[in-house]
């Protein structure tokens, strides 16, 4: 019996990826969709340690008055 794998879409780049991310964040409208996005982030840091993506996606949001 054959056995399926997953294949999961990569970013082309990293730098790339939390940038779209960023971007999709600002322009969601509404709550859910700033949470799926915030989900989305939060999964993402933990696959990658590092600076974290939710905090530049709080970052962002806040623009100016941070």
């Amino acid at each position: 019996m054959p056995t399926l794998t997953l294949i999961t879409s990569a970013p082309s780049s990293d730098a790339e990826y939390r940038t779209d991310l960023i971007r999709r964040y600002l322009a969601a409208s509404g709550s859910f969709a700033e949470l799926a996005l915030l989900a989305e982030a939060a999964r993402y840091d933990k696959a990658n340690p590092g600076e974290s993506l939710v905090d530049e996606l709080h970052g962002a949001a806040l623009g100016d008055v941070a």
